[in-house]
């Protein structure tokens, strides 16, 4: 006899739970604030990345926060503001960002990118969702000067040494690969370990087939309290209802520390602002890059 669960959260993370969680015959409840049609885990690339093994808090970032933080599109814009919360992530960004921490985050960060892709292809593998795009065509990481080659190739070198599928190009064979387009760069690593796909076609097909497999969903409905006792969550209270469960999972993205609170949990999450522009123009490029 299954569970009771109640996912908090459905984004990607929340939906790619309750998968799992009633193939597992457990009865699921997904409560989510949005309608579910929008937000991060539908405005992205769609990226794959076993490749992106490094975290973020790393020697140097604090640095060129402090650089990029007076240019709102730089790639990691931090707003400055006198916030109790702001200042202890910063803080604990602060402390994680040494060579030391960074060793030991980064072969845990490879073997969860991997278990990640290596799920994605088993959801398209049982037929569950039918047919959706799902790609495993690499990542081109492209350099233009000999600093970001560096850069690029002892980032690469470690990944390699952990093992992931990783070939160094020069602009010769970057040629060989893209014979279609000219691209103005010096030579690129191809990780072909990362896959990408199409998130506006996955997240609907996998909401579509959670309802049909008896999977609750409740959006437009907020989280206002979660009362617990002796270390047991017995209720939770949103705007609409309360709810009991066996167990709870929290995977509502960038509020999941705002709701730890509640557990008395101090998780220090900051949220992340990205943008995605969608652009119907034939490019003759065959391998997802970033320059």
């Amino acid at each position: 006899m299954g569970k009771s669960v109640i996912v908090i959260g459905g984004g990607i993370v929340g939906l790619c739970a309750a998968y799992y969680l009633q193939k597992a015959e457990h009865e699921v409840t997904i409560i989510d604030k949005s309608n579910l049609s929008s937000g991060a885990s539908f405005a992205n690339a769609g990226y794959i990345t076993p490749s992106h093994i490094i975290p973020l808090a790393a020697p140097g970032m604090i640095a060129k926060g402090i650089k990029w933080m007076f240019n709102s599109s730089s790639p990691f814009y931090i707003k400055p503001r006198f916030d109790l919360d702001f200042l202890k992530w910063s803080w604990y960004f602060h402390k994680a960002s040494t060579k030391e921490k960074v060793a030991k985050a980064t072969p845990v960060i490879k073997d969860i990118n991997l278990l990640s892709r290596d799920l994605f292809e088993s959801i398209k593998a049982s037929g569950d969702l039918g047919d959706f795009q799902l790609d495993r065509k690499g990542l081109l990481m492209l350099y233009k000067t000999d600093k970001a080659a560096e850069e690029e190739m002892q980032v690469a070198g470690k990944a390699k040494q952990l093992g992931l599928d990783i070939d160094f190009l020069n602009k010769k064979e970057l040629k060989a690969i893209e014979p279609n387009i000219n691209i103005e760069a010096k030579g690129a690593i191809h990780y072909a370990c990362d896959g990408h796909m199409t998130p506006t076609e996955f997240m609907p097909k996998m909401l579509t087939y959670l309802k049909n497999a008896g999977v609750i969903i409740k959006s437009n409905e907020e989280i206002l309290d979660i009362a617990v006792s002796s270390n047991k969550i017995h209720e939770l209270v949103t705007t609409i209802s309360t709810y009991e469960a066996d167990e709870i999972v929290l995977a509502a993205g960038s509020w999941s520390g705002q709701l730890s609170k509640k557990l008395r949990i101090q998780l220090p999450l900051q949220a992340g602002k990205g943008y995605r522009i969608n652009v119907d123009r034939p490019t003759g490029i065959t391998i997802p890059a970033i320059l």
